[in-house]
């Protein structure tokens, strides 16, 4: 008796988790590109050119936009048996890549951000003029 009961239990949550990944996948993907989209326009206006924080946040808002877009697309997908990572290999490859690496990359650079914050709010004034937007750039591509 605990068998069928365990076996329609695990039918139940299996149905639960393909419902889940094949429609809150899609609402993370509207969500995550629109709000990157809206951070990559208004980081990217004129003024904010010059800030190296707004610079750095810039290049993270680009790192997390390729992230969800590599992760998030494959997994409505897969419920409807249409996902090609499951069958070839170098898109499998391709994106975890893709995945592990922007969100590393994403993260590190909020981090460099939080430490040029610091830096430009330090009461050393040596401190205070690493804080440039030559030194963001630079730090930038260096982690890419």
């Amino acid at each position: 008796m605990s068998s069928t009961s365990d076996a329609s239990l695990i039918a139940a949550l299996n149905n639960a988790s393909t419902q889940l990944n094949r429609y809150f996948a899609i609402f993370i993907i509207i969500f995550g590109v629109v709000g990157n989209t809206i951070n990559i326009c208004v980081l990217s206006r004129r003024p904010l050119r010059s800030n190296p924080c707004a610079w750095l946040f810039l290049a993270s808002s680009i790192a997390n936009g390729i992230g969800i877009l590599a992760s998030v697309i494959s997994r409505p997908l897969s419920t409807w048996s249409a996902d090609l990572t499951n069958t070839n290999q170098f898109l499998c490859k391709l994106r975890a890549f893709l995945l592990f690496n922007a969100i590393t990359i994403g993260s590190w650079l909020i981090m460099l951000a939080t430490v040029d914050r610091w830096l430009s709010s330090n009461i050393d004034a040596n401190k205070r003029q690493r804080s440039t937007l030559k030194n963001a750039q630079i730090e930038t591509s260096s982690l890419l």
